[in-house]
């Protein structure tokens, strides 16, 4: 797997969003409820929000199931022609393509 960013770097970028409040790191892909009790208590979030495009745990389930019976879910619609496939593939193309090589070891 190529690492693209560390977790320091996109946590600045992210720290930079107008909108942005705070920054909660390590939280897990599967969110129980337990940990979603915690968001909603400890952090203050009101909802957890995701895309319209569908978000399947490994087990084929839905990740965000128990905020939906939360009623704590709300659900955004895609950028029509955005693409973080193509925006990482761009990225990558860019990175391979460059005359220089850094080698961080």
């Amino acid at each position: 797997m190529l690492l693209l960013l560390l977790l320091l770097h996109r946590v600045a970028m992210v720290s930079a969003v107008k909108w942005v409040d705070e920054i909660i790191e390590a939280v897990p892909y599967a969110i129980n409820e337990e940990f979603m009790n915690k968001l909603f208590t400890d952090y203050g979030i009101d909802y957890i929000i995701h895309g319209d495009d569908p978000c399947l745990l490994p087990d084929g389930s839905d990740a965000y199931a128990h905020a939906k019976k939360a009623g704590r879910y709300k659900q955004i619609k895609r950028t029509e022609g955005v693409s973080s496939t193509d925006i990482v593939g761009s990225f990558l193309s860019s990175f391979l393509s460059c005359h220089f090589c850094f080698c961080f070891c």
